[in-house]
């Protein structure tokens, strides 16, 4: 069941009326739990059972965590939750991206085995709420939190199904006050939650998948040899493709969870108007990046214990964001050469020319540009199926390639794509210094009403295309 699907509309428009109509707070709270199970068995009603073993340890962990004095044991109960949650998801994520290695190492050595199948399954969005849980046990260990004293509270803070299979990944201090007291339905922000959700399935259906997944397709296809235009055209309409996807459910989730009264944070602040790859970072994906800011980074030591340290913490935390992102070798490259880019550019900041404190706006639009360009080139590790496609693909964009020219695109996807492209481009270039979208507040309501009017026309008239969003398989 995906945002961008009937059963979907039914459903939410279903849980809606119900949740509305009824009128003790503690019930709608159960009412949503229950619905958020109902929308996770859709994918898999055994992993249900999966989720709620999860939520239940963790619940109880937090409260052994609050009341336990002695520090030892509190680091045993720490130690014994993070094994527990990490154990989980290694076994359905990573056993077999494990096993693979092993028998390719063993390969090298002259010892010969068959390739293994495990036949293991991947839960949707354990990555997620994996790491929901760990910031709660941990925030709990620090006396940053106050442990939960409803089990019905916390299971709704993991379960809540806006969220649940994508994020964005939440924080308990942030989630926990909205679960005490019910808003009043006319201070909810029932349109501004309704336009986040049309212009998210917008950025899906219109943008992701008709636009710019074509383009893609054919020039990450396994037997394919792009060439350096096609290399190019592929790698970037893969980056603009993968923020439609990911902001526009992120948006989604957003906007259903305001037509209930909860509110999220943004994910996405205009990533591609970002000057550099730190601000980049700082805009994309945002509930992960602070995420892996402030459980790994800062506990592995920041740069206090001097510059070198500093800079292998960076490097070994993005490596983990890679590794977090998908089992395979491309992810975990992915992640380490963008570790690689962040310390090289505060190198460059720190030595050579700081550049973000350019002023002129057509000054900071190329270097958006130039960031774009840069993020466009590791993103081909990010699509490709295999580190040898991605390091073809990389070396004919840098003049290196085989020099083959002939076109995998046909001149009208490829001349659509690049002026959509480049109108969102644009777009975030524009709004760089708007952050949310409070900027929907300030809009006449007229202008809002023929907004998301406009989004939904193009998603009812779309030809009704509905893969997967590509963060489902994280």
């Amino acid at each position: 069941m995906t945002f961008d699907s009937l059963t979907f509309a039914v459903f939410l428009l279903g849980t809606w009326a119900v949740f509305w109509a009824t009128p003790q707070w503690h019930a709608r709270k159960v009412l949503l739990l229950v619905l958020s199970y109902v929308f996770y068995a859709a994918w898999n009603p055994f992993f249900v059972l999966l989720l709620i073993a999860t939520t239940g340890f963790d619940w109880l962990m937090g409260r052994k965590l609050e009341r336990e004095q002695r520090l030892s044991w509190r680091r045993v109960l720490l130690l014994g939750s993070i094994i527990v949650n990490l154990s989980a998801l290694g076994f359905f994520k990573y056993a077999q991206f494990f096993t693979d290695t092993a028998i390719d190492l063993a390969h090298v050595f002259g010892i010969t085995y068959r390739p293994i199948n495990l036949g293991i399954l991947l839960p949707v969005g354990i990555s997620f709420y994996t790491f929901e849980s760990l910031a709660y046990v941990i925030d709990v260990y620090r006396r940053r939190s106050k442990a939960s004293t409803s089990i019905l509270d916390y299971s709704l803070y993991v379960t809540f199904f806006p969220h649940l299979v994508a994020g964005p990944i939440l924080r308990y201090n942030d989630f926990n006050p909205q679960t005490q007291a019910p808003v009043p339905f006319s201070e909810t922000l029932q349109g501004r939650g309704l336009a986040l959700l049309c212009l998210g399935l917008a950025l899906k259906v219109c943008l992701a998948d008709l636009v710019f997944a074509p383009v893609v397709d054919a020039v990450f296809a396994p037997a394919a040899h792009a060439g350096v235009a096609d290399a190019w055209l592929g790698a970037t309409t893969f980056s603009l493709q993968v923020y439609c996807d990911f902001a526009g459910y992120s948006l989604c989730a957003i906007g259903v969870a305001l037509m209930f009264g909860f509110r999220f944070q943004s994910n996405f602040e205009s990533p591609f108007g970002a000057v550099g790859m730190v601000d980049l970072w700082n805009r994309w994906h945002i509930s992960l990046s602070s995420w892996l800011r402030d459980y790994v980074f800062t506990p592995l030591g920041h740069y206090r214990r001097g510059r070198l340290r500093g800079h292998a913490n960076l490097i070994f935390t993005f490596f983990l964001c890679g590794l977090w992102h998908g089992a395979a070798w491309t992810f975990v490259l992915w992640g380490g050469l963008n570790g690689v880019l962040l310390v090289v550019e505060r190198m460059f900041r720190d030595h050579v020319w700081d550049f973000t404190r350019v002023k002129s706006p057509w000054g900071r639009a190329g270097l958006a540009l130039a960031t774009f360009v840069i993020f466009a080139i590791e993103a081909v590790l990010f699509r490709a199926h295999s580190v040898h496609q991605a390091g073809s693909m990389m070396r004919t964009m840098l003049g290196f390639g085989n020099g083959v020219s002939s076109s995998l695109v046909s001149a009208h996807d490829a001349r659509f794509a690049l002026a959509v492209g480049a109108a969102v481009l644009v777009a975030q270039i524009l709004s760089a210094r708007e952050r949310g979208w409070e900027w929907l507040d300030r809009t006449p309501v007229a202008w809002r009403t023929v907004i998301a009017a406009a989004a939904l026309a193009a998603i009812v008239f779309s030809p009704g295309l509905n893969p997967a969003f590509i963060y489902f398989q994280f």
